[in-house]
This record gives C-alpha cells, sequence and structure tokens, in this order.
C-alpha cells in the first residue's frame, strides 16, 4: 500500500489541501464519519480541516484495502470480518 501513498502522495496532500477554497459537504461528511468535528477542529485554519479531510479519505481507503491486502499475512483461523475489524482498528488508531 506503500505504493498508493509515496512521500509525494501526502505532500500533493499539503498542496491540495492549500489551494482548494473552502471545506466541502463531502470533506464535512468524512470529517464527522470518522470522529473529527468542531470540538479539535474548530479553531483550526481551513487548509488543516481540508487536509484532515484528505487524510481521512486515504485512511478509509487503506481501511477498504486492508483485508485483501493482509489476509496472506493472518493465521488460517481468522476469519474475514475478523480481519475487517482489525482494519478498522489500524484506521482509528490513525486518526
Amino acid at each position: 500500500m506503500k505504493n498508493d501513498h509515496t512521500f509525494l502522495d501526502r505532500n500533493y496532500l499539503i498542496y491540495k489541501a492549500v489551494t482548494q477554497p473552502a471545506l466541502s459537504d463531502i470533506d464535512h461528511a468524512r470529517l464527522k464519519r470518522n470522529g473529527l468535528g468542531d470540538s479539535c477542529l474548530k479553531v483550526a485554519p481551513e487548509w488543516l480541516k481540508i487536509w484532515a479531510s484528505l487524510v481521512c479519505e486515504y485512511l478509509e481507503y487503506e481501511e477498504h484495502m486492508f483485508p485483501a491486502f493482509f489476509k496472506a499475512d493472518y493465521p488460517p483461523t481468522i476469519t474475514l470480518e475478523d480481519i475487517k475489524i482489525d482494519a478498522k482498528a489500524q484506521k482509528e488508531t490513525q486518526i
């Protein structure tokens, strides 16, 4: 998955956040879905809120891709549902 989110990709997210004019409804929904609301972003500048939303977008993508990517690394007795739970936990610890 490192191929999907390189150093250059991460820096592009900052550039994209700085050049995007405002937080969209999709950004607001993504932040809320990931537990990042006014309590932690109320005084943050707009670009930082956008950047947080873009990071959450990637983390959601990573959560979706995680089970298939890492399934072979788990013991055969672990179910796909358990791997999905682990993927969700991984995302939540990164936020």
